[in-house]
């Protein structure tokens, strides 16, 4: 497994290794697992994280916090983008192929 998500312990490892994120920072980071392989535009990111209307100007908002867990993930693993951006459409977590555990409710 490389990222495993814990949604009852509100916990996200890369590794093994404890990504140490943000109440957003994970939010963004479960719905992008979730989708795995699929781009999040970030009008559906902010919508569903913030839970408020998307406007334009918060574009900006998500940029800041897809780079910030970009950096978290690349402090533990810098031999892959675990995020992609999709030019025009969003953002992916890349998928990846064999075994991997994505979210899980408990361990």
């Amino acid at each position: 497994a490389d990222i495993v998500i814990d949604l009852r312990a509100h916990s996200a490892t890369l590794h093994a290794l404890d990504l140490n994120l943000t109440p957003k920072e994970f939010d963004i980071l479960t719905l992008l697992v979730r989708n795995a392989g699929c781009p999040v535009s970030p009008q559906d990111i902010f919508e569903q994280v913030w839970q408020e209307q998307y406007r334009l100007s918060d574009a900006n908002t998500i940029m800041v916090h897809i780079r910030r867990l970009r950096k978290k993930l690349s402090e533990i693993d810098s031999s892959q983008a675990f995020i992609e951006t999709v030019f025009g459409v969003g953002y992916r977590r890349r998928f990846r192929r064999g075994p991997h555990r994505a979210v899980s409710e408990s361990d």
